[in-house]
């Protein structure tokens, strides 16, 4: 085991690997200042190959397996400030009566190894909360941030959605985190199915549910419900080139979206979506 992971480290891929791939150019479309800070958030788990518009498909293929092999086994996250995270909210957790806030969480209770634990849906799949750590059913792994949305859930999800929607800049001390989201989320999403609609509610069925909106000048509009109590839509509006018009995207949230998980767990859990719709309009 101690002679794989060697392997693994020497093997690994590092910021600078990554920096020679990317143009080198700074052009700032991933939404970050220069091409070495995009390499490094990549390299560290906290950005994904994706949000690069200048590397070239068969490149992102063959670093992607790798990058999640080596994220998988630690090799390169920022493991003191997730543990720190993680040690803090598992410290929270164990404060928190499972039997009292089971039910106000949309999860069941459950016993592992005789002791209470919450069994929660995320994504529509069950994953097992106990006091000390969080795991799919599955058996498969989670990273970090999975970890620290499901916790923080846990800790302020009890809160009944105020039936208000509204987008991200109109949430309380989101300014920093607009540009995030339009870049990571909003413009992939746009990008990925512009003039591909069919293959969008293929996407979405799978995750979510389209929704209606006679209000609404949109061509598709969708509801997805990361956790119980965590759901979030997303509008989508068509590119019509005779008219000169680019795709949009646009994720909304109920107005208590904050009270339900923190700003960052949202903008992850928002990356996370995006990730499986662009993933499942490939499988389309």
């Amino acid at each position: 085991m101690e002679d794989e992971h060697r392997r693994r480290l020497t093997n690994r891929l590092t910021p600078i690997h990554l920096y020679k791939l990317t143009p080198r150019t700074n052009c700032g479309e991933c939404g970050l200042a220069s091409c070495l800070a995009f390499a490094t958030q990549v390299a560290t788990g906290q950005e994904c190959l994706d949000v690069c518009p200048h590397l070239e498909g068969h490149v992102k293929e063959s670093l992607r397996a790798r990058l999640s092999e080596q994220l998988e086994a630690g090799i390169g996250l920022k493991r003191e400030g997730f543990e720190k995270a993680l040690q803090f909210l598992r410290e929270e957790i164990g404060k928190w009566n499972f039997e009292t806030i089971a039910s106000s969480l949309g999860a069941t209770l459950i016993e592992v190894e005789e002791r209470p634990a919450l069994e929660i849906a995320y994504f529509g799949n069950p994953v097992t909360v106990t006091h000390h750590d969080v795991t799919r059913a599955s058996g498969e792994g989670f990273n970090p941030w999975e970890k620290i949305l499901i916790l923080n859930y846990v800790i302020g999800g009890a809160t009944d959605p105020s039936g208000v929607w509204v987008g991200m800049e109109k949430l309380p001390n989101s300014v920093s985190k607009i540009k995030s989201l339009k870049t990571h989320c909003e413009d992939r999403l746009a990008k990925a199915f512009a003039g591909r609609m069919h293959q969008l509610r293929s996407a979405v069925s799978s995750l979510g549910q389209e929704l209606s909106f006679v209000e609404e000048k949109v061509d598709i509009a969708a509801e997805f419900r990361i956790l119980p109590n965590l759901s979030v839509r997303v509008f989508w509006w068509d590119e019509d080139p005779a008219e000169g018009f680019q795709s949009q995207a646009k994720f909304v949230f109920d107005s208590r979206v904050l009270q339900v998980v923190d700003l960052e767990s949202l903008i992850f859990a928002c990356e996370q979506l995006t990730d499986r719709l662009v993933a499942g309009g490939t499988e389309a």
